[in-house]
Formats: C-alpha cells, structure tokens, sequence
C-alpha cells in the first residue's frame, strides 16, 4: 500500500469527524486466487464477517455517513451484501467499474467535494482496519498470519452466538459438534457449523459458517471457508479449503478437487451463472425422455460394438471467471461417446431439469478453451449463460468454423424469446433425427470479428 493510500487509512480512523469515502474493491490479486473463486475479495470471511462488513463497521465508528465502493468483479453480490448499508448507520452507494482503478485514478474520475465541503478519503480493502500495515494478499502465508492473528485476539463476546467453551475455544451456540469430537485450542467454529463424530479441530483452525466437518476428519492449523464440506476421513493440513478447492499456505500450492466425497461446495451453482426456470427445466426433461430411446441404442453401441465407456466427461469452467488463471472454477459435463452430432449432448438435458443449463446459450467451455479468450468482446462469451444449443450451431454464414467467438458474443449481445426460439427450431430436428456434423474448437484468433444482426 502506498503512502497516500496510508494516509487516507490513517484519516479515515478519526473520531466524530464526519466525512465521505471510496471504498476500492480488490478485483484480482495473484496469491488470493482460491478466495476470488468463490466470491469477489471484499467479502472474504474473516472469523464469520466479510472484509467489506469490518470495513463498513470501522468507518461508521469513525464518523463517516456515506460510502461510495467501486466494485469490477461481480459488483451485483457486493450491492446484495450492503444492501444500502443501513446495517452500519450509513448511506452506501455501489458503482459497476470494468476494472478495479488505481487510488490516483479514482480522484481524478469520482471525487469532487463531499456533502461537508471536503475531498473524499480513498480505500483500498488490501488490509483489516486493526491491522493497516499487514498486506492481506502478498501470499497465501502472510493472509494465514492475519487470520491467525485475528483468531488470536478476537474475543468471543464480539459475535452475537459465540462462546469460548475452553481456552482459546470459540464456539457458536448455533453449531453442532458431536461428543465424540476432538478440538484444541485456539481454534474458531461458527454458527451452523458441523462437527461429526471423531472428527478432530485442531490449533490454529477456523471454521466459517455452515461448514460440514464429516466423521473421522481432521483439520490443522487451516481455514475452512463457508459451505465447505470437508469429507470422511480427509485431513486438511496446513491450508485453505473452501468449495472444491484447496491451496497449501506454506507452499502456495493449489489443487482442485473433483471428488466431492472429498470436499466440496455445499451451496450449489449453476454451470451458466443463472438458473433456469421452471419451463425450460420442464421442457428439458421432456425432451430427455422423448429422445431416452434413440439414447438407449447409443449406449448399446457404445458397450456392445465399440467397447468403450458410454459417457465421456468434459471438465468446464464455471462463468463468469474474472480471469483464466489456475484458480478459475470449473465443473464436470458429460456426452454420449456414440451420440452423433448433436445428439451427443443428451446428458447436458439432465443438467437443465437440474437448473444447471438452459436449453438455449453458449456452449459451456473448457479451461483450455476459455484461456484464449483474452479482450473483452472475447470474454462476451461468458454474458449469457450455458446452453445445450447454441447460436452457432444454426449458423452457416461463411464465417471461420474454427471460431465461434464472434457467434457467441452476437448471441450474448441479442440473446431474447424469438432468438431462442428460433435456435430451438432449428436445432430440435437435427438432435431428434441425429446426423453427424463436427463440433467446432476454439483456437486463439486475434481478427476482430462481427455479426450480422440475427
């Protein structure tokens, strides 16, 4: 943090005076990745409060009546986490930025004089408020230090359901840990939490809300984020575990699990960022059982013909990443091995029953695929949600068959009821009566590319 950025720290933590500020939302930082896939940075749990939320509390103790936060990664959830932070005694205001600004950026582009008269203070949520001088995202190891720190010197009083039930031992009234558990202090379990039978919590452990510590488990000396489920018998050591994936503090390494009886998200997400509805769900399943016959034979080719597996399985990542990198989350898709053309997607119809997938969007991607997706009409690819039809599926306009960028990023851009329509009117003859046509791969293409208007 630079020095302007410690002096507006600094001036933000005196008393009774009041005062305006921009909070800025940490976008993407290199050694946080594991955190960013989740949620965006700002709301990182710490100790059962988000960074946003301590922030929020710290500059209403110190006078401070409105908050601007500029937010670039998914600013939708920040506006649902402040709501318009009357929880706090202010008034918050969250503005959609396409990157997070730099401090000198965000004087000149938003700041003038605030509801006093005076030049708004500028943050950057890079640190706790207690601990301004401690970098949250230098490593993995430095934002285990702040963590182990907090879990330290945070009394147990300061949560509404937590109580230290022995030393150095809080525990939310609100979580349920079997008898048979084994928890050494100091260690941090919130509310909701589950501790099952001869599981073992052990020092330096947090647990945030909601999390499911399975039979047999053991965890040391890491953080468990939200939702987690941590499976029978896994020992977590030494890490951050939080959804499906897991990153070593003392080393920085990262490892996706795909196993989810090893750990796993609890809380559920669609592939395509937005669930269906129930009439797509519901069309969905109709068309899966209309079509389990031809499905049937596929699967008897397969094993009795071909001697191979019935499905092969795809893994895809999860949008909207704000950045492919290794941390980005991903999913698993399957196919059928003997499904010609687009009949090969008759499993994807089970995703959109379970609201997964829409019938009718972008074509979910692989890691490899999505890498190359670089500049920002690019990246329109992940603003409309997975579908098992595409748009470029119906199209055959010329256009370079060894990039649908441009197709998908016209659909994004026109995506409505009569654009789908028409993509289902053309697609449902081709799956019902499958004939072979090779499905397009993405490769990097950096011609700029456009779309006729569908």
């Amino acid at each position: 943090m630079d020095s302007a950025q410690n002096n507006t720290g600094h001036r933000s933590r005196e008393r009774h005076v009041t005062m305006d500020v921009f909070i800025i939302c940490p976008d993407h930082r290199e050694s946080a990745g594991f955190a960013r896939r989740i949620r965006p940075l700002a709301l990182l749990p710490v100790l059962g409060r988000s960074l946003l939320d301590l922030w929020l509390e710290h500059l209403a103790a110190a006078g401070v009546k409105h908050a601007t936060i500029l937010a670039a990664d998914r600013p939708h959830e920040i506006r649902h986490a402040v709501d318009q932070g009357g929880k706090w005694g202010l008034s918050v205001t969250v503005l959609s930025v396409k990157r997070e600004p730099s401090i000198e950026e965000t004087r000149q582009r938003f700041t003038g004089k605030d509801s006093a008269g005076r030049v708004p203070n500028i943050i950057t949520l890079d640190t706790l408020p207690d601990m301004p001088h401690k970098q949250l995202w230098e490593s993995s190891a430095a934002l285990h230090d702040i963590l182990h720190h907090r879990l330290l010197v945070t009394p147990a009083e300061s949560h509404l359901t937590m109580r230290e039930v022995a030393p150095k031992v809080h525990v939310s009234t609100r979580a349920r840990v079997s008898a048979t558990a084994k928890i050494e202090g100091p260690v941090w379990i919130g509310p909701q939490v589950i501790i099952g039978d001869n599981a073992q919590i052990l020092a330096g452990s947090v647990i945030e809300e909601a999390a499911y510590i399975d039979r047999g488990a053991i965890v040391g000396d890491s953080w468990v984020g939200p939702n987690t489920y941590v499976g029978a018998l896994t020992s977590v050591q030494n890490s951050f575990a939080w959804g499906g994936g897991i990153e070593n503090w003392r080393h920085g390494s990262f490892l996706e699990i795909t196993d989810d009886f090893l750990l796993t998200n609890l809380t559920h997400k669609p592939f395509g960022g937005v669930r269906s509805n129930w009439m797509v769900r519901i069309a969905g399943l109709v068309l899966m059982l209309l079509t389990s016959p031809l499905a049937l034979l596929c699967a008897l080719w397969s094993l009795l013909v071909k001697w191979q597996a019935v499905f092969e399985n795809h893994q895809v990542v999860l949008p909207p990443p704000a950045r492919q990198d290794r941390y980005s989350p991903s999913t698993r898709i399957y196919s059928l091995t003997s499904g010609p053309g687009l009949f090969s997607r008759w499993p994807e119809l089970w995703s959109v029953w379970k609201g997964d997938m829409h019938l009718v969007g972008n074509r979910p991607l692989s890691p490899a695929r999505a890498s190359v997706l670089t500049n920002e009409f690019e990246r329109m690819w992940f603003d409309a949600p997975a579908g098992v039809f595409s748009y470029a599926d119906i199209m055959e306009d010329g256009m370079p068959h060894d990039n649908d960028t441009a197709h998908s990023a016209c659909y994004a851009i026109h995506r409505c009821l009569r654009l789908n329509l028409r993509i289902l009117l053309h697609c449902l003859p081709r799956f019902a009566i499958p004939v072979l046509r090779k499905e397009h791969e993405i490769t990097p293409n950096n011609h700029t590319q456009t779309c006729a208007q569908p």
